[in-house]
């Protein structure tokens, strides 16, 4: 993986692959992964500085040898050192992966809070940082009347993209007979053109950087337009339709459907649990539980892992990404490598998931009640 420089900024679009690489990362001389929670009331260098002294002292506390004690001072000292150079926050929160010995050094800006955490592993931990791209995964507004559209999307927290496009749409005539209706016809294709216009800079968006879910709003007429051209998975993807002011400042329409898009993904994943408690009741392709969904992780048949949030347990892994478990085995029964033991076997099945090209689904507080004590879930390719 390539080498970042002191405090880079990665854009947003290129999380994923930063994350792809972050995976498959290994150092036997050990990666610090910091979450670095920036409260606005307190954001100034003394009050990162406070945090993450804060974050270092469990850290501190455990039983290192003096290598790892000195490895372990060494990257505290670059996150400091890199804190330290801010100027202004990057962001509401960061994520910082750092390793001297290895090359490693990525800061990860974030528009959101995210739970402060640091841990000093052979590995980056990833979960909490794949936890939150789940939940604040990209939604897109549209607000249309006959003859403006503002399109806006929202990815990790923050006004990604805003578009606004005006048609100018005949008004209204008092006259009558057949000048009337030619008119009526002309302002009928005009107002349909509008939307079509519409639609195709939606589906450009969408293409582009694939929305989640699709929130309308306007005038009843000129929606029944728009909703007559969406195409079936943009037609899908819409949550809710709610009265919307063309002229409203951004800010009040992200926050408005901010709501709308939480209420959704809680219903959303209340289907997949439900989905999931009865294909595995009836034998279907899936898995419950963490034995049962760990085996099928190292067989590498999920499709989608299924994890509550916050929710995780000691275990063991294979170093080559063989066999997870939960119970107290020292050898891989596959290739007989020596098993890690790890407090953390979510943070394992999360990596094992995406080596194997699974999808990583984390639940939203209710769903996660509704697995409690369960475990994990899996939905299998076979």
């Amino acid at each position: 993986m390539p080498t970042l420089a002191h405090g880079t900024l990665l854009d947003d679009a290129r999380f994923d692959g930063v994350i792809r690489d972050l995976v498959s990362y290994h150092c036997d001389d050990g990666v610090l992964s910091v979450y670095l929670d920036i409260d606005p009331a307190t954001a100034g260098r003394e009050g990162y500085e406070a945090a993450l002294l804060d974050l270092w002292k469990p850290l501190q506390a455990r039983a290192h040898d003096e290598w790892t004690r000195g490895r372990l001072e060494y990257e505290t000292s670059g996150v400091m050192e890199i804190v330290r150079s801010w100027q202004q926050p990057p962001g509401r929160s960061a994520a910082i992966f750092f390793s001297g010995p290895c090359g490693l050094r990525v800061v990860l800006p974030l528009h959101f809070p995210i739970q402060a955490a640091a841990r000093f592993e052979a590995r980056p931990v990833l979960s909490p940082l794949v936890a939150a791209l789940e939940e604040h995964r990209r939604y897109g507004v549209v607000v249309l009347d006959k003859e403006r559209a503002r399109i806006i999307t929202v990815f990790l927290g923050a006004v990604e993209e805003e578009v606004t496009l005006h048609d100018e749409v005949m008004g209204r005539t008092a006259a009558g007979g057949w000048g009337q209706a030619n008119y009526a016809r002309h302002r009928e294709h005009q107002v349909h053109e509008h939307a079509r216009r519409t639609v195709e800079q939606l589906r450009a968006v969408d293409r582009a950087r694939p929305i989640h879910s699709l929130v309308l709003g306007g005038p009843d007429e000129a929606l029944a337009v728009l909703r007559a051209m969406l195409p079936p998975p943009l037609m899908r993807a819409v949550v809710d339709i709610v009265p919307m002011e063309m002229f409203a400042p951004t800010g009040d329409i992200v926050r408005l459907v901010s709501s709308i898009d939480a209420t959704a993904r809680e219903h959303e994943d209340r289907l997949i649990v439900e989905e999931l408690i009865t294909e595995t009741e009836k034998g279907g392709r899936s898995a419950l539980g963490w034995d049962e969904t760990l085996q099928v992780l190292g067989e590498g048949r999920v499709h989608r892992l299924i994890l509550p949030t916050g929710v995780t347990c000691p275990g063991v892994q294979c170093p080559e990404g063989h066999y997870l478990a939960t119970g107290a085995s020292k050898f891989c029964p596959l290739c007989g490598e020596q098993l890690w033991r790890t407090d953390d076997i979510a943070e394992a099945a999360v990596r094992q998931a995406m080596l194997t090209d699974a999808e990583v689904h984390f639940l939203g507080p209710q769903a996660s009640g509704m697995l409690a004590g369960r475990g994990p879930g899996a939905v299998l390719r076979y």
